[in-house]
């Protein structure tokens, strides 16, 4: 299974107009969960967010 894969069969939905071309997720307390392709092969980019949009967490991870 790809990390994409991976992704979907967690819940993650492919947002093309919101959050450009983002895997999100909202936990059952209002609070976002982003993954992004990064610019690097195997980079990707994590953010989580509060319902306002403030950023709580960001991370750029790249995959073995």
């Amino acid at each position: 299974m790809t990390f994409t894969q991976g992704l979907i069969a967690s819940g993650y939905v492919l947002d093309t107009e919101n959050f450009d071309d983002c895997y999100v997720k909202t936990d059952s307390e209002g609070v976002l969960h982003l993954y992004q392709e990064g610019e690097d092969e195997n980079e990707w980019n994590y953010v989580k967010m509060d319902d306002d949009f403030n950023v709580i967490t960001e991370k750029t991870f790249t995959l073995d």
